[in-house]
């Protein structure tokens, strides 16, 4: 197939699968679609400001307030007030996100092994690096 020849084809349907995969078990949690990127995203920045969480994740002002006012109430994250700024508040995973956010995380590098299967190691790095390279010169053109 034609298609299967353009990039944006294949980057579509590889998240396709991807996400599907990792929807399937987390589905079970009672996650919201976006909150499994928080949890993973918090995971390795705990207390990032709402801003760095809706950037790092690629999700827009109003979602990610609104999914941080909902995992708030599930008792994944609290949310702790900036010394200077009264308007801001730094997000912290609770005991109950924190493991969460590991099961999360463990089902994406399942995931991510299962997708890499059969791919030697040096091939693995090389495809992440071009990738992050086609992602940063996507980013340079939204801008």
């Amino acid at each position: 197939m034609m298609l299967d020849r353009e990039l944006h084809v294949l980057l579509r349907k590889g998240f396709y699968y991807s996400n599907r995969a990792i929807l399937q078990q987390i589905l079970a949690f009672g996650l919201f679609p976006g909150q499994p990127k928080i949890l993973e995203f918090l995971l390795e920045k705990d207390g990032a400001m709402a801003k760095e969480i809706g950037e790092g994740c690629v999700i827009d002002k109003s979602t990610i307030a609104n999914l941080l006012v909902r995992m708030e109430r599930q008792n994944l994250v609290y949310r702790k007030g900036h010394p200077s700024d009264k308007r801001a508040s730094h997000i912290y995973l609770t005991e109950q996100g924190r493991a969460l956010a590991k099961q999360v995380k463990a089902i994406c590098i399942d995931v991510d092994t299962k997708a890499f299967r059969g791919i030697p190691p040096d091939e693995q790095q090389q495809f992440l690096h071009t990738l992050r390279l086609l992602i940063t010169n996507l980013e340079e053109e939204s801008e």
